[in-house]
């Protein structure tokens, strides 16, 4: 997922690597005491990172992805640059089947117990054995009630001829394909080429319609009254909603994405004890908590809930009741026919 707008307490999207370094004191030193991470834009806290190096010694740098894919194209180069990535959920079982990912240690993780039960064993990672879960949410859209009218309960709302030029999409093709494929009745992970020819159709016909295609501030696109009706997380939308209360969020009646992006080791990795130590202190419920604050999105902690503010946990677009998660899938890996996805994807944006 591509995790975008950002708080005061957060790094800034766009700052080179060097730039994050300085912000976050980093510098040379020894090499056991250093720790490269690798993670989405905006999706940890400047004070978090503070005090992890206070408590260990251990100093950060990281570099920032908006994708998934730029993830699996930096490990399968060789890269040896990272420590830690988190990648979504259908990507850990990518990166592991390819051999990308260091095996966890669970000896090294005293608060692996902390993790909601059902975010444990989940099917991209049986037992935990490569990842543990950051945070988690929905792709839905929001939408803008003036301008749209009647509250919109489906995906349709994004296919809607009147909303010409007023609707923004994620730049995302799994997302969009997930979009199009359950308007049209089918599994938001058909390898089917004949669904994904009809899909490819839907979003080429939906083209007008598409103010841009944007990961990077579908928010603030929406909150600026650009487009009426945004596809997007749910974080930083429900954040968006909170701070203008003509925007609503919404899980359409025929489901959407639930992703978990997740904490990994590299293969490559040159300081697993480091790693280790950083995941371990992201599982306390109080620094994990510190992030859901700041970022709007949902954790699979239990210990963190004391410490989460008690309107986001309230909150249905943030923390979906179960009957709405069993309309939502996770994005499975497509094997081959990704190459399909990736063909068409490229034809639609061609239009």
């Amino acid at each position: 997922m591509k995790r975008v707008r950002v708080a005061d307490c957060v790094l800034r999207i766009g700052l080179p690597a060097i730039v994050l370094a300085l912000l976050l004191g980093c510098g040379g030193g020894d090499d056991g005491k250093r720790l490269n991470v690798y993670i989405w834009t905006n999706y940890i806290t400047q004070e978090l990172l503070s005090q992890f190096t206070a408590q260990t010694g251990i100093k950060v740098r990281f570099d920032v992805y908006d994708s998934n894919e730029a993830v699996l194209e930096k490990l399968a180069s060789g890269a040896s640059d990272y420590d830690i990535v988190v990648p979504t959920d259908y990507m850990v079982r990518i990166l592991a089947k390819q051999g990308l990912l260091t095996p966890l240690d669970h000896a090294k993780l005293t608060n692996l117990s902390n993790i909601t039960p059902r975010f444990r064993d989940l099917p991209f990672d049986k037992g935990n054995f490569h990842s543990v879960p950051y945070l988690w949410g929905t792709t839905g859209f929001a939408y803008n009630k003036a301008k749209v009218g009647a509250a919109p309960d489906s995906w349709a709302a994004v296919f809607d001829e009147r909303r010409k030029g007023r609707v923004l999409m994620l730049d995302d093709m799994r997302e969009c394909f997930s979009v199009a494929l359950r308007v049209l009745g089918h599994s938001a992970n058909s390898t089917n080429a004949t669904e994904l020819a009809a899909a490819r159709d839907l979003l080429i016909k939906q083209k007008p319609l598409v103010k841009t295609y944007n990961s990077s501030d579908f928010a603030g696109i929406l909150r600026s009254g650009d487009v009426w009706i945004a596809h997007g997380y749910n974080g930083e939308l429900a954040k968006a909603c909170d701070e203008e209360k003509n925007l609503a969020y919404v899980i359409p009646k025929e489901g959407c994405t639930v992703w978990v992006d997740n904490l990994c080791i590299p293969k490559s990795a040159r300081h697993v004890e480091a790693a280790h130590a950083f995941i371990n202190y992201m599982l306390e419920g109080k620094n994990i908590a510190a992030v859901v604050n700041a970022m709007s999105y949902a954790c699979a902690n239990d210990a963190a809930r004391p410490f989460i503010k008690p309107a986001l946990l309230a909150d249905p677009a943030r923390y979906p009741d179960e009957a709405t998660l069993k309309r939502c899938d996770f994005l499975g890996d497509l094997g081959e026919s990704l190459q399909l996805r990736d063909r068409y994807w490229t034809e639609v944006k061609a239009k």
